[in-house]
């Protein structure tokens, strides 16, 4: 534990070209949000061949971990703006003692899970709408994943922190192994493998706990005895409560618009389960490929969060609103071409997940409808995700309880029972609320009033309290 040993420092441009900045930053960060998706979907292929209450299963219980667990994002938030700030002044000490209150608060986090994971998982399945015939092999799900949670607070925790200090690589090496490990010991524990039982829907839990537990034991040693760019020694190894309570200060918008987003979802989930497991295990799928999507965006917009808070911080203004305008574009060339395939080959895609006939036409009607809105939804993610590198996490949190709760929800509901669309009102919902936060984010980003709450934000960063570090 020799805080003296070789430190990796990354040096980060805010000048020269665009396009160079941007693709230096975004092409291992893509990388890594794919990775982060893939454990998803690689559960969602095996599963898939248990048949359709599998999936419908796996789906409800997704959600629910969904909402339960927004807190990782606040965490990492917090983690990556703060150890941004102190790496920019190359105060690599406090750097460090923000990563231990990382580890400290994801301890914390994952205490309560456990609780949760062991008295109330069929509660909340019943309470969100779980039919009978699938609450069984969901509460195990669920249960594996809420019990052993202080791998997937850390696992994430630990790979924004890098992210945060300049270090991509590390991050996306980790992904890479992690999930050929899941890849291997997912189909195993699913349906048996010699001396492994098979375990159905819980085995996909406890390949993906086991293969980021790994990961979260690489990057500890890598913190403690690697050439890191973030240590783990002696000095550090004690509770801070005013970083903790900066951490949470930084990340309760972020955390609050995914409760927001994910609370929208798991309503839209409770409207589909009355439709059957059929429609849950079609509208699981489609949301599954959406989410990969927003997940390939993801990267890009972490690019663009990170660069235009380099900027800002330089005093460069115009360069940063040029940044998230060229990352959107670049984004767009992207998504563009993906909702032209999904939209002529939505059966093909569907199927490659689940066969079931019913399954199949509702799905691949779902992912037309997707296709149509993903553009606007790019526009939403990227700026949205770009502004909070400002330090403005207040603005897209109440974007997306306008568009999300207070349109999405309500129209799917008026669509599908009032009106008689069925199934189909739901992706009306969503496709509604997509274009509005698109064309709102769009509106605001240009009009620049996210630049007038970076100087708060900095003021958060910089005012005094930090005794001790």
């Amino acid at each position: 534990m020799n805080n003296k040993r070789l430190r990796k420092v990354n040096n980060h441009t805010i000048s020269g070209s665009i396009r160079t900045s941007i693709w230096k930053l975004a092409i291992p960060m893509m990388g890594g949000a794919i990775l982060h998706d893939l454990f998803s979907l690689a559960d969602m292929f095996f599963v898939g061949r248990l048949g359709h209450e599998a999936v419908a299963a796996l789906t409800i219980s997704g959600f629910i971990i969904s909402v339960i667990m927004m807190a990782i994002i606040g965490i990492a938030t917090g983690t990556t703006a703060l150890i941004a700030h102190f790496t920019g002044k190359k105060d690599y000490d406090s750097a460090d003692l923000v990563l231990f209150q990382t580890v400290v608060v994801s301890v914390v986090g994952s205490i309560i899970m456990v609780f949760i994971g062991l008295f109330s998982t069929e509660f909340l399945l019943k309470l969100f709408g779980a039919t009978a015939e699938i609450i069984p092999a969901a509460a195990e799900y669920l249960k594996i994943g809420f019990i052993w949670s202080i791998f997937i607070f850390l696992f994430i925790g630990f790979n924004q922190a890098l992210r945060g200090s300049g270090d991509v690589d590390v991050p996306l090496k980790v992904l890479i192994l992690a999930n050929v490990i899941n890849i291997i010991i997912d189909p195993m524990f699913i349906f048996g493998f010699g001396i492994i039982p098979s375990m159905g829907v819980a085995g996909s839990a406890i390949a993906t706990v086991l293969s980021r537990g790994i990961g979260v034991v690489i990057l500890f040693m890598h913190f403690m005895f690697g050439h890191s760019s973030l240590h783990f020694h002696k000095k550090v190894f004690k509770i801070n409560f005013t970083i903790i309570g900066r951490m949470i200060k930084i990340g309760f918008f972020a955390s609050f618009e995914v409760l927001l987003r994910q609370i929208s979802i798991l309503l839209l989930a409770r409207i589909v389960a009355s439709f059957g497991a059929v429609s849950l295990a079609a509208f699981g799928i489609a949301m599954r490929l959406r989410l990969s999507i927003i997940m390939l965006g993801m990267g890009m917009a972490d690019t663009a969060s990170v660069l235009i808070g380099q900027n800002m911080g330089a005093g460069n203004a115009e360069r940063a609103t040029k940044l998230g305008m060229k990352i959107l574009k670049y984004f767009e060339l992207m998504i563009i071409p993906v909702a032209i395939v999904f939209f002529v080959f939505s059966q093909a895609i569907i199927t490659i997940f689940n066969n079931h006939p019913e399954v199949v036409r509702t799905g691949s009607m779902f992912l037309r409808l997707v296709a149509v809105t993903l553009p606007f939804l790019a526009v939403a993610l990227i700026l949205g995700r770009g502004v909070t590198g400002a330090g403005d996490t207040i603005a897209p949190a109440v974007m997306t309880g306008i568009s999300q709760l207070g349109l999405r929800v309500p129209v799917a509901y008026v669509m599908s029972i009032v009106f008689g669309f069925g199934i189909i009102g739901v992706w009306l919902g969503i496709n509604a609320s997509d274009i509005l936060q698109g064309l709102a984010m769009l509106w605001y980003f240009k009009k620049g009033y996210w630049q007038k709450r970076y100087h708060k934000h900095r003021v958060i960063l910089e005012q005094g309290g930090f005794a001790g570090i």
